[in-house]
C-alpha cells in the first residue's frame, strides 16, 4: 500500500508539473535602469550553479547597483544549506529548490517564496561499473548515497519507484551534498543520487567506469528565491533585487554566450559543465501556478516518508507574490 501511495504521488507530480516559460522579450515589462538613493542592502545565501545564473549576471553586469541595491552573497553547497542560513538569520534571501523548501515548511511557518528564478533537469544516479552495475536493477544489494531533504533525496525515491527497486533492497547512505562526488569516486558507496553539477564531475573523474541515469524523468524542479516573513515587511530592497534579475533575464536572451562565460567565471564552474547544462536549464523570473502543484506533491511525500499525522500546511500561506507583482504583474500567474 505504501509503495502504491508513493507511486501515485510521483505520477501525480509527473502529470501535473508544467512550468510555463515565456522566452519572448515582448512578454516582459521593460525595467528601466535607475539609481535610487540611498542604496539598500541585502544578504543572499546561494548554491553556485547555473540555476543561480540570473544572480551572477545581475551582479557582474552591475544591474544590482543600477537598481540601488547592494547584495552580499554567501556561497553554500546546496539550496537546503542556503535556506538553513536564512532560518538561522545569517542571510535575508536564499536560492533553494522547491523540494528542499517543501521539507522546511513544517519546521518554519515564517518561510516565504518570493519568486521562481529558474528551472532545471539533470539530477543523475551515477554508479560505478566495477561494482557489477550495468542497469538499474543491479542496484539491488548496493550502497547508494543521497543527500537528505534535497532534490537528491526525492529523485532517488522517484528513480527507485520507476525502476521497480524497493527501498528495502538497497542500503541508503546519507551524505552531505559537498561529499557526493568523493563518496562514489573513493568507493564509499556503489552509486549516488547526485545534483547535476556533481554528477558531471563524477563522470569526468571516473571516466568509463561511470554509468549514469537521469533520475528526474525530464521533470523540472524549480529554483526559488526564498525569505522569512520579516524580510517581506520592508519590501523595497527585494523589489529592487527582482528588478535587477528581470534585467539579467533580458541580457541572457540577447547575449547567451557571454552569459555562459559570466556564470562560469562568477561561480568558478567548469565552462564545459555550464555548456553541458545550458540546454536543460531555463533562467526566468516568474511566479507560476506550477509552484503550488510541486509544493503540494513534495509536502505529501514529506508527510509519507516521515510518518507525520498532522494536516499538511497550506502552501498558499508560504507565497509572497506582492513584490514581483509590483515589478510586472504579468510575471505572476497565481490568482488567489
Amino acid at each position: 500500500m505504501r509503495d502504491k501511495m508513493s507511486a501515485l504521488i510521483v505520477v501525480l507530480h509527473l502529470s501535473l508539473m508544467i512550468v510555463p516559460i515565456f522566452w519572448s522579450s515582448g512578454c516582459r515589462q521593460r525595467i528601466e535602469p535607475e539609481s535610487q538613493s540611498p542604496t539598500l542592502k541585502l544578504t543572499l545565501a546561494l548554491q553556485p550553479s547555473p540555476t543561480s545564473g540570473l544572480i551572477a549576471i545581475a551582479d557582474e553586469r552591475g544591474f544590482f547597483k543600477n537598481r540601488g541595491v547592494e547584495v552580499k552573497i554567501g556561497l553554500y553547497p546546496s539550496g537546503l544549506d542556503s535556506l538553513k542560513a536564512v532560518m538561522r538569520g545569517e542571510a535575508q534571501l536564499a536560492t533553494v529548490a522547491d523540494i528542499a523548501f517543501a521539507g522546511k515548511m513544517f519546521e518554519d511557518p515564517s518561510l516565504r517564496i518570493i519568486a521562481s528564478i529558474g528551472a532545471t533537469v539533470g539530477n543523475q544516479v551515477v554508479a560505478r561499473r566495477d561494482r557489477s552495475i550495468q542497469q538499474p536493477s543491479d542496484l539491488k544489494g548496493k550502497r547508494i548515497g543521497y543527500s537528505p531533504g534535497t532534490s537528491s533525496h526525492y529523485f532517488l525515491h522517484a528513480f527507485l519507484l520507476t525502476n521497480h527497486v524497493s527501498r528495502n533492497e538497497i542500503t541508503t547512505v546519507a551524505i552531505p551534498p559537498e561529499k557526493q562526488v568523493e563518496s562514489v569516486v573513493t568507493g564509499e558507496v556503489d552509486a549516488v543520487s547526485a545534483f547535476d553539477v556533481y554528477a558531471f564531475d563524477i563522470e569526468r573523474r571516473l571516466g568509463k567506469n561511470a554509468l549514469s541515469w537521469d533520475s528526474q524523468n525530464n521533470l523540472d524542479y524549480q529554483w526559488l528565491l526564498a525569505a522569512r516573513e520579516n524580510a517581506t515587511r520592508s519590501p523595497e530592497a527585494i523589489k529592487r533585487f527582482l528588478g535587477a534579475l528581470v534585467m539579467a533575464e533580458a541580457f541572457i536572451l540577447k547575449n547567451g554566450d557571454e552569459a555562459k562565460a559570466i556564470i562560469s567565471r562568477k561561480w568558478d564552474i567548469d565552462p564545459g559543465y555550464v555548456s553541458h547544462s545550458w540546454h536543460q536549464t531555463r533562467l526566468f523570473v516568474s511566479f507560476n501556478r506550477s509552484i503550488i502543484t510541486s509544493l503540494r506533491n513534495y509536502v505529501r511525500w514529506e508527510i509519507q516518508r516521515k510518518g507525520k499525522t498532522e494536516d499538511p500546511p497550506d502552501v498558499l500561506n508560504y507565497l509572497h507574490t506582492a513584490a514581483l507583482k509590483e515589478i510586472d504583474p504579468r510575471l505572476v500567474t497565481i490568482f488567489r
